[in-house]
C-alpha cells in the first residue's frame, strides 16, 4: 500500500456512517460478494444500520456463493434504505459496475469506492483503490484493521474467501508475502481453509463437469490470436446448458479448465446468459493483457484474467468479435 492511498479519509468515512449500504458490482463473484458482506458484518457489529447488495433482475445470490455468512445482511436493491448517508462500493472496477445502485450511491452524503483493478478510472467522493494488491478483500481487512472495526470468525471467513477467490488460491500474480501475513491473521481468527476452499475450487456438480467437457471437446485453437501466441475458445448457449441442466452461475468455473491447457497463451469462454446475453471470460498466461482488451470493449480486470460483454446476438457473431479482438492483441511488454 503507497502513502497516496487516502486511509484517512476512507477511515473518516466508515467510522462516521449512521445508515450504509455496501455495493458489490453486477453479477458478483466471491471478491465483490465476500468483500460486502464481510464489510457490511463490521459495520453492523460497530452499531451501523448496514446491509449489502447488488444490482440484479431478478435479485438472487449466485448458487456457487449461498454458503458465504452473513446472507441475511443481503438485500435487494428495492429493500435497501433509499436515503443513506453512506454508500460503500467494492470491487467495481467502473461506475456503470454499480448498475442501478449509482444513483443511490451519487446521493449518499458520503460516497466511497474501494477496488483494486488498473483500469479503474477513479470515481466516488473518496477512493481507495490500489492496483498492487490481488483482491478488493484484501483492502477491506486492511480498513477494518485501521478502523477499528469489530471482526469475528464468520468477518475473517468473508474475506479469506474473497482474497483466496481473487488470487486463484493463491496462485495468480499479485499475490505477495503481504498478501500471505494478511491471510494468516485471518486463519488466526478462526477461518476453516479446507471447508472454503472446497466451497471455491472444488464443489463442482457433475452436470457441470459433463459440459465442461464437452466444451473442452469443441473448443477451437486459433494459432495466430495474442500476437501469435495461440488462443483456446469455447462456446457454451443457453441451450447447451439446458441440455446439462447447468445455471448460468456455474458455468464461470469452467474458464478455470480452459485457462489449465499449455497449448495457447489465452483461454476464452463465449457463454451466454439467460436474457441471451453474450459474455466472454478470458484468462492469459502472462503473453497478453487480457484486462486491456477487455478494457477496450467496456469490460475490465486485470492482466491475466478479465471479461467483457460482447456486443454479438448470436453465438457465431460472438466468436467473431473475440476473434476480431485477439488478433489484433499485442504481446504484453
Amino acid at each position: 500500500m503507497t502513502s497516496t492511498q487516502p486511509w484517512e479519509a476512507a477511515v473518516a468515512v466508515v467510522q462516521g456512517a449512521q445508515v450504509a449500504v455496501v455495493v458489490g458490482h453486477i453479477n458478483p463473484d466471491a471478491d465483490a460478494l465476500g468483500s460486502a458482506l464481510g464489510l457490511a458484518a463490521a459495520l453492523r457489529s460497530a452499531g451501523v444500520q448496514a446491509c449489502a447488495t447488488f444490482d440484479a433482475e431478478p435479485f438472487a445470490v449466485p448458487q456457487s456463493l449461498r454458503w458465504l455468512p452473513h446472507q441475511e445482511l443481503l438485500r435487494a436493491p428495492a429493500d435497501c434504505p433509499q436515503q443513506p448517508d453512506t454508500v460503500i462500493a467494492v470491487d467495481c472496477a467502473a461506475a456503470d459496475r454499480l448498475g442501478r445502485l449509482l444513483a443511490l450511491a451519487q446521493a449518499a452524503r458520503a460516497f466511497l469506492v474501494i477496488d483494486h483493478h488498473r483500469s479503474n478510472p477513479g470515481f466516488g467522493d473518496v477512493q481507495l483503490i490500489d492496483p498492487t494488491v490481488p483482491a478488493a478483500g484484501v483492502l477491506v481487512a486492511q480498513l477494518l484493521e485501521r478502523a477499528d472495526l469489530p471482526s469475528s470468525p464468520a468477518i475473517a471467513t468473508d474475506l479469506y474467501a474473497a482474497i483466496a477467490s481473487d488470487t486463484g488460491g493463491f496462485r495468480f500474480a499479485g499475490t505477495s508475502s503481504d498478501t500471505h501475513r494478511l491471510v494468516a491473521g485471518l486463519l488466526d481468527q478462526g477461518v476453516d481453509p479446507e471447508y472454503v476452499g472446497r466451497q471455491l475450487f472444488a464443489a463442482r456438480s457433475l452436470s457441470v463437469a459433463r459440459l465442461a467437457a464437452r466444451t473442452l471437446g469443441a473448443a477451437t485453437v486459433v494459432p495466430e490470436a495474442a500476437g501469435g501466441q495461440g488462443a483456446l475458445l469455447g462456446v457454451i448457449s443457453q441451450a447447451d446448458r439446458a441440455e446439462f441442466g447447468v445455471h448460468y452461475d456455474d458455468v464461470e468455473s469452467i474458464i478455470t479448465d480452459f485457462a489449465a491447457i499449455t497449448a495457447t497463451d489465452v483461454a476464452v469462454i463465449a457463454k451466454q446468459d439467460d436474457r441471451g446475453v453474450w459474455r466472454v471470460s478470458m484468462r492469459s498466461r502472462g503473453g497478453t493483457d487480457v484486462g486491456n482488451l477487455c478494457s477496450a470493449r467496456g469490460g475490465g480486470g486485470h492482466r491475466q484474467a478479465a471479461g467483457f460483454t460482447a456486443q454479438a446476438t448470436t453465438a457465431k457473431a460472438a466468436v467473431t468479435e473475440i476473434l476480431d479482438l485477439l488478433t489484433a492483441a499485442p504481446i504484453a511488454p
